[in-house]
């Protein structure tokens, strides 16, 4: 027996039953591997091929090569000879006419399965002859479905500097030590901490090139890339000894997921950001108030991404009579469908709230069999009413379906599902033996009425399940609301690792109008690439005065996880232990996010675009914080390269530094949100005003020629809204001119800096370009 190490999701150490391969100079070891790939990958090994003479290294899993790379024995460079040698190279130089023989490595694989038949396998490598200086040196090509991405395990890294890491684009973070691949579910890794080394490889692709005209412009960086069939990545371990991990099924096994199957589904892969009547309204809403807000909206804030109108309760005619489900009160004369209408005629997403609450007891009389039974009769449960029996073909046939295919013939798109925890914990869970009497059980009904949704609606209509985090609905869902009514800043970091993976996460309704929230919450959520519905009485939106927190974090861009644990992991510690929520009510289970908890104050976003690289760092608390020291090398950027930092919102640029920079103490609730660019010995960009990513949304190319000294490119804008282009202007240069969109810009100078602007006469896409001298 042996106790696995801590896991990068940070369970607790199980005990393992294990085999220990010691394998000969030539090694195959082969167990498992399908010769033709199954649409669902295997949960065992990988097909294991090394040669310690050569230093050949294959990995297969699924019917492919995931690994394919080259051990090498690395030594001091000495008397001008390399310091890398192959495998099988008859002598190194040790020093000044001494010669030894060459190291040899061997390897060993070590199994284990655990809980949830979670399966790992460890690929140890070790020099076994020491020579002063010497070490092995693995360098491969990791093969990967187009989702596959670069991030990191747990270490010493977030230990010294706990943060949150998302990326935008391939990620060439430092802190990245694991090649994760979504689509089909394993996990390749090294030693944290910056042991190993990851660099993306080809394809790149990027939201840039999906360019149309007009509004619909402003979504284009914010989407996910379009999806390429395969991806690469270089991985290179150093050392004397080290471990290559591969894990298969990771989340849903590792992690105890168990209903998630990413060879079957895709993340949503837009923004989705908008407005829902909620937390603002509750049920005292009237047709003339959407109207009123959808107008508003469609002149302030959907140029800038928010693009949703969601009417939460309020508008049906009876609660819990699925007759009356499509119905709408008094309040609403013109019906859903002219609703929706309206909404899409103002160039707005329809969005709407249901639940699956049952409160019909004529209905109950007439089809007793349409429901959960207990002593042979429907049975009745708190806030769901009547259960849903999920395993009667004959009930989703006559309620789900002909109700969930209305909603897409009217438009709606976006539909949000309230009471689901009900349903399952409140009415199935108390009927589970009479479900399985009848070979169901609560779990495979309660997927077959959301599951009838999904098929209803299509996956282009955006689906949300509600409330609180139920893995039951993990792969129908495309967000979930995590935690109870109300927003929470400790929601998005007990879930950052599952967001764009399993599902967008949802903090709940993101009202805006408290003091100081008008810009942490906004670029909190953003930062997180999570769902962002903003929910203010309309006076607020149509007053103005202080959206412009909401207007620079929209839309939210399409980000991965930089990590693949959680900063807090509470409630996935609870799910990998195997606790589930086993009641409904009013009060979160174990696995529901918590509202308030841990704060983390450091967000990290890494972009890639094909013209530059640079990351975004914010800060943010609820709380007053402290001044400073921010490490490069804690952000997993070069310790020996200069970078230049722009804080956004004070429109201060900070310097160039080395290995750190200063940050000063925030009183609570301010924020503040970095430019981090590698020096460049030319003019270059350091920040652009439309949004916290500065650049992210709205620079589609740029381009500097040296012969001609001109600064040129692309970018996004919207229509009266001043848009600017911070530029660094090294010595010996001087901005000569600026243009933007065919007319001169204005220019602000101010000692290494300078901004051009302009102010846009319609959203859309410029040109511009800025000369030197």
């Amino acid at each position: 027996m042996r106790l696995l190490r801590t896991s990068a999701n940070r369970f607790p150490a199980l005990p393992f039953a294990f085999v220990l391969y010691l394998l000969a100079p030539v090694v195959a070891f082969a167990q498992g591997a399908a010769a033709v790939p199954d649409p669902a990958p295997p949960n065992g090994p990988a097909e294991v091929q090394v040669d310690n003479v050569s230093g050949k290294v294959t990995f297969r899993y699924n019917g492919a090569t995931i690994f394919a790379g080259q051990v090498w024995i690395r030594t001091p460079q000495r008397n001008g000879l390399p310091g890398r040698f192959a495998t099988n190279a008859a002598k190194i130089t040790a020093g000044a006419g001494n010669t030894a023989p060459a190291p040899v490595f061997s390897f060993g694989v070590l199994e284990a399965r655990g809980n949830h038949d979670a399966y790992e396998q460890d690929f140890r490598f070790r020099l076994t002859r020491a020579i002063p200086g010497a070490e092995l040196e693995l360098i491969g090509t990791v093969n990967a479905s187009g989702e596959a991405f670069a991030a990191e395990t747990l270490s010493d890294a977030q230990r010294r500097f706990p943060l949150i890491r998302t990326s935008v684009g391939p990620s060439n973070n430092l802190r990245n030590n694991a090649v994760y691949d979504r689509h089909w579910d394993w996990v390749l890794y090294g030693p944290g901490d910056g042991a190993t080394q990851i660099e993306p490889g080809p394809p790149f692709s990027n939201g840039a090139t999906k360019t149309v005209s007009g509004k619909a412009e402003q979504q284009d960086l914010a989407s996910a890339p379009a999806e390429a069939s395969q991806t690469s990545f270089q991985m290179t371990l150093r050392g004397t000894a080290f471990v290559l991990t591969f894990k298969p099924r990771y989340y849903q096994k590792h992690r105890n997921i168990s209903f998630y199957e990413p060879w079957t589904y895709r993340v949503w892969p837009d923004s989705v950001a908008g407005w829902c009547s909620w937390w603002a309204y509750e049920d005292k809403i009237d047709e003339a108030l959407i109207h009123r807000v959808t107008d508003v909206f469609s002149t302030k804030l959907r140029d800038y991404g928010y693009n949703y109108i969601q009417i939460d309760d309020g508008y049906e005619l009876h609660a819990g009579y699925p007759r009356d489900w499509l119905k709408t009160n008094d309040k609403f004369p013109g019906g859903l469908a002219d609703l929706a209408s309206y909404i899409r005629g103002k160039n707005l997403k329809p969005a709407l709230w249901l639940n699956v609450e049952v409160e019909d007891d004529a209905l109950a009389r007439e089809h007793p069999d349409w429901f959960l039974q207990r002593a042979g009769a429907p049975f009745k449960a708190p806030w769901v009413g009547y259960g849903l029996d999920g395993s009667n073909p004959a009930m989703i046939d006559a309620l789900i379906r002909p109700a969930y295919g209305q909603l897409r013939q009217m438009g709606w798109q976006y539909i949000k599902v309230d009471t689901l925890r009900h349903l399952l914990y409140d009415a199935s869970y108390p009927v589970r033996e009479d479900l399985e009497r009848r070979g169901a059980s609560p779990e495979a009904a309660f997927r077959n009425v959301f599951g009838a949704m999904r098929e209803s609606l299509g996956r282009d209509v955006y689906l949300l399940a509600c409330w609180g985090v139920l893995p039951e609905t993990v792969g129908i869902a495309d967000g979930a609301r995590l935690g109870t009514d109300g927003f929470g800043p400790a929601t998005l970091a007990q879930y950052n690792s599952w967001n764009n993976v399993v599902w967008r996460n949802d903090p709940d309704h993101v009202d805006i109008a408290g003091e100081g929230e008008d810009v942490m919450r906004p670029v909190l959520v953003s930062m997180a690439g999570a769902q962002m519905l903003l929910t203010d009485k309309v006076e607020f939106y149509e007053d103005g005065s202080r959206l412009e927190g909401a207007r620079r974090a929209a839309p939210v861009l399409f980000s991965l996880p930089g990590q693949l644990y959680d900063f807090d992991p509470t409630k996935t510690d609870h799910l990998v232990a195997g606790l589930r929520n086993t009641t409904g009510g009013t009060y979160s289970g174990p696995l529901d996010a918590d509202q308030w908890g841990v704060e983390c104050p450091w967000w990290l976003m890494d972009i890639s675009r094909p013209f530059g690289r640079w990351s975004v760092l914010a800060h943010i608390s609820g709380k007053a914080l402290p001044a400073a020291t921010v490490h490069f090398a804690d952000l997993g950027l070069r310790e020996d390269r200069k970078y230049l930092v722009y804080e956004f919102w004070s429109k201060q640029f900070l310097g160039a530094f080395r290995g750190s920079f200063p940050v000063a103490a925030q009183a609570a609730k301010e924020t503040r949100v970095f430019a981090i660019r590698e020096e460049e010995d030319r003019p270059q960009i350091v920040s652009t005003n439309r949004h916290i990513t500065q650049g992210g949304v709205d620079l589609v190319k740029v381009r500097w020629v040296a012969g001609e000294r001109r600064l040129s490119g692309e970018s996004l804008v919207v229509a009266r809204d001043r848009y600017a282009i911070t530029v660094r202007v090294p010595s010996g240069f001087v901005v000569e001119s600026a243009v933007m969109d065919g007319a001169a810009a204005q220019i602000e100078r101010s000692a290494e800096i300078a901004t051009v602007s302009f102010v846009p006469e319609k959203t859309g896409r410029i040109t511009w370009e800025v000369k030197f001298r």
